[in-house]
């Protein structure tokens, strides 16, 4: 703070020696605005700022259409700007600017349209401004002047990027006299893509090989990650959950290499909002190298969502709605999307069972609906066929209505008092005729779908069975195997128990806090675990990105882990229902064959 003050003041000072210099300026115009324009110079020499400006605000409002005009509109905004009045000051530069484009000033008003952004902490625009001013100024010392300013304001930016178009208007020499040390801003704090982006404009880069100071630098720089989570509030157990699991990585990391990590925690409150400004303001911290969190995914698609412009890597732990990596390039997501269920069930319907068709009886809660819709539009995708598709209420038991729904579609809509005989000769009515289709879809909750799967029995409708992650509840298993009929569904909550990673955690969860770590726990533990892989080389936030999009069949405590192209775990199990019991389907192929 003291360092960025005692910039500000050095270019408050220069900025006065600006006007020290036009002092002596005199104009062409009638005896009465030359009289009263050489009284504004003299209180602005004097330091009577108010005053000048009232004078000037005088010469602009009497005499709007003299030739000086620009002058006064100039002053006057000079004149706000030494009165600390730095939003006024900052409007008059701006309405000189846009107004006199051709005026000899231009390359001073920006300048001082960066002193008055930069003094009201607007430094983003503080360093557009400078930049504009250092490219138009053919003055020695302005453009020293702007150079110097303009690097300053840079190091405290909060997520600007400069890029080579920003430079292209300037002649070569310009541009690689702010070129590099704007460079060296980048290379010393670990962004060495960022750095190159910009050098390649002088036809220069900077390699790590090439440079082992830099190399030992990043390497033995301590690795900062800060733990953004409801640590407060009625989400308080889960974020703490992820923040242990964290903390017990962190001191593996420790006693493994023996190098500094720090957990810096950071509370949410679960608020969204609350979640984005934290991130916003990580982002243009200088010792921050990685963030993990948020908890939900709507707090986690506002973050990432900031950080759309920013280079701050963050892993969502928990956070399971698709889509969410695609609002930055820097999101990863650790917990596989809900929509990965219903995909990843369709693909198995339609290329391992061969199927060509299938009917859907799914819960109307917003995470079921979008399994559904994930199935429903894959399936259709790869040529199969979607017969029926009903929603129960979230407080119906009795599941007839829909039941019998799917199996009039598949008859043809008969008649109420239609009668089937069955192969004994037996009479039959239609509740109780058996009715085939390749595969049926169950996404639901365990309470329900602990009703809802006798029913489809007893109403004869015969289909292999899919569920979700609903169906990894032992209530289901227990409904016995004549029952649940060797149904297959996704989930990705029950891998990682038997994982060499959950077995370290679990001991020394249970050595810090006296009992078994849960999945969120293990969701932070392989978060820190990723990143401290991620560091081997050197610590950057270029280097976390790029090193844990090459992240491919981690077996983590939480389970299998593999970024795809869009930086979301693609690793979504399978199981199997058998002796009821759940059984991993690749382990059980394996078996068989």
């Amino acid at each position: 703070m003291i360092n960025k003050i005692y910039k500000s003041v050095i270019a408050l000072l220069l900025g006065m020696f600006l006007v020290s210099a036009l002092a002596a300026e005199t104009i062409n115009d009638e005896p009465e605005v030359v009289s009263l324009y050489t009284k504004g110079k003299r209180l602005m020499r004097e330091g009577n700022y108010y005053a000048a400006s009232r004078q000037f605000e005088e010469l602009e409002g009497r005499f709007p259409n003299s030739r000086n005009i620009a002058l006064f509109v100039f002053h006057r905004s000079k004149a706000k700007y030494y009165f600390a009045e730095y939003t006024e000051a900052a409007a008059g530069f701006n309405y000189f600017i846009s107004r006199y484009k051709n005026s000899k000033y231009l390359a001073e008003a920006y300048f001082f349209l960066g002193n008055a952004h930069y003094l009201n902490s607007d430094i983003n625009r503080a360093v557009k401004a400078y930049l504009h001013s250092y490219e138009r100024t053919k003055n020695k010392t302005l453009r020293e002047l702007a150079l110097s300013s303009l690097i300053s304001a840079y190091k405290n930016a909060a997520s600007l990027s400069l890029t080579e178009a920003d430079f292209e208007h300037l002649n070569d020499q310009k541009k690689c006299a702010l070129i590099k040390p704007l460079s060296e801003i980048y290379i010393s704090r670990g962004e060495i893509n960022k750095a190159n982006q910009i050098l390649s404009a002088c036809g220069e880069s900077v390699s790590l090989k090439d440079n082992p100071e830099i190399t030992e630098r990043m390497q033995n720089k301590p690795l900062e990650i800060a733990m953004v989570l409801p640590l407060s509030g009625e989400m308080q157990t889960y974020g703490e959950e992820i923040f242990n699991g964290a903390v017990i990585a962190a001191d593996m990391y420790r006693q493994e290499n023996g190098k500094q990590i720090k957990i810096v925690p950071y509370d949410t409150k679960g608020d969204p909002i609350e979640a984005a400004q934290i991130i916003s303001q990580l982002s243009s911290s200088h010792t921050t190298d990685v963030v993990i969190g948020p908890l939900t995914s709507e707090e986690a698609a506002v973050a990432s969502a900031s950080l759309q412009c920013s280079e701050m890597p963050l892993i969502a732990p928990a956070a399971t709605q698709g889509g969410l990596t695609r609002l930055s390039s820097t999101s990863f997501q650790l917990a596989p999307n809900i929509e990965l269920e219903g995909i990843s069930l369709a693909n198995y319907a339609y290329s391992q069972l061969n199927a060509d068709s299938v009917a859907i009886i799914s819960s109307s809660s917003s995470e079921h609906i979008r399994m559904t819709r994930a199935f429903k539009d894959h399936f259709q995708k790869l040529g199969g066929t979607v017969v029926a598709v009903e929603y129960y209420r979230l407080r119906d038991k009795d599941f007839g209505q829909y039941i019998k729904d799917i199996k009039s579609i598949l008859l043809g809509h008969p008649s109420d008092s239609t009668y089937y005989i069955n192969e004994n000769g037996d009479t039959l009515d239609f509740e109780l005729l058996p009715v085939y289709v390749d595969c049926l879809f169950f996404p639901g909750a365990p309470k329900q779908l602990r009703q809802l799967i006798p029913q489809i029995n007893f109403y004869n409708l015969n289909g292999f069975y899919l569920g979700t992650d609903g169906w990894g509840d032992k209530s289901i298993y227990k409904l016995g195997d004549n029952v649940t009929k060797g149904a297959v569904f996704a989930s990705p909550f029950l891998e990682g128990k038997s994982s060499d990673e959950f077995i370290s955690l679990a001991a020394a969860y249970d050595v810090r806090y006296g009992k078994r770590p849960q999945r969120l726990a293990a969701l932070g533990y392989d978060a820190v675990r990723l990143i401290t892989q991620a560091v081997k080389f050197g610590i950057s936030r270029d280097i976390i990105v790029e090193k844990l999009q090459t992240i491919q069949n981690y077996n983590g405590a939480s389970g299998l882990i593999s970024f795809g192209d869009y930086r979301e775990n693609i690793e979504m199990p399978l199981y199997k229902i058998i002796n009821e019991q759940h059984r991993s389907l690749e382990a059980e192929e394996v078996i068989e064959n």
